[in-house]
């Protein structure tokens, strides 16, 4: 991920809602007042700047869903890692059970401490310490989970067993990558500053319409789109921000994978 885009995405997402919020009250405000100095306007170049503000919306209004739409599909693909990453770590566990001592005990030792980790890792980006702690026991576990498995390669082990394992610990590693991509997978933060900047000009050429229109009808329309506007765009800021804003992934499924194996290890 580019430079821009890590330092986006790791600014408070209270923050970006109150400057979000600000940006488009201003613009509103600001379209309003110039308008309320174009009373006298002819009607054709008020309706000429209320079409072309209507037209603007139109846009958004588009981009809006698009960017939606494309936030929700990163939000699905992030929780469908985490399932396949939990069944993973499960059927490998079990599998453990075929093992002989003490092999079997290590595996599922390390199959334990390997799921808290990944646990850890859903966590909250406020915390780097925690996560980079987390990200490094995860890496040294799959030295220890693939000598385990290179361990059981014995003359008295049935191929099936030793293709089971090693299929099972693949799995399981080749997962560690596709969940740390699926966690950097973003919406370019350009499009964000897009969207607002139109969202602004958009809503500035509505406010502009009702101040020239005539000054008694009041700034409340706009204002509610402007704020309207602005929640959509932090929805869809807090679906693209798994670990940074208030709608989760979570982890659940890794949360229960944990809790089988510790029955499975006693």
């Amino acid at each position: 991920m580019p430079v821009a885009d890590d330092a986006f995405y790791m600014i408070d997402h209270r923050l970006l809602a109150i400057v979000m919020v600000a940006v488009l009250l201003a613009a509103c405000e600001i379209g309003y007042r110039l308008g309320l100095r174009r009373v006298n306007v002819p009607d054709s170049q008020r309706t000429l700047i209320s079409g072309i503000g209507g037209a603007m919306f139109g846009l958004l209004g588009l981009l809006l869903g698009f960017a939606l739409s494309m936030a929700i599909s990163r939000w699905d693909a992030r929780r469908d890692v985490i399932i396949q990453e939990a069944n993973a770590i499960g059927t490998l566990s079990l599998r453990a059970v075929l093992l002989e001592k003490p092999l079997r005990g290590q595996l599922q030792e390390a199959m334990r401490a390997y799921t808290e980790a990944r646990v850890v890792l859903g966590g909250s980006r406020d915390q780097p310490d925690v996560l980079g702690k987390a990200l490094r026991d995860s890496e040294d576990l799959h030295v220890v989970i693939w000598s385990v498995v290179e361990r059981v390669n014995q003359p008295n082990t049935s191929n099936a067993i030793l293709t089971s394992q090693i299929n099972s610990a693949n799995q399981v590693i080749d997962l560690h990558e596709l969940r740390l991509s699926s966690l950097q997978n973003h919406l370019p933060s350009t499009l964000f500053y897009m969207l607002v900047s139109l969202g602004a000009v958009s809503v500035a050429f509505i406010a502009w319409g009702f101040g020239a229109a005539s000054s008694h009808r009041g700034r409340a329309p706009p204002v509610l789109l402007a704020i309207l506007i602005a929640s959509v765009l932090l929805l869809i800021m807090d679906v693209n921000r798994p670990q940074r804003g208030i709608i989760e992934v979570g982890v659940a499924p890794l949360e229960r994978t944990a809790e089988i194996i510790v029955e499975l290890g006693k």
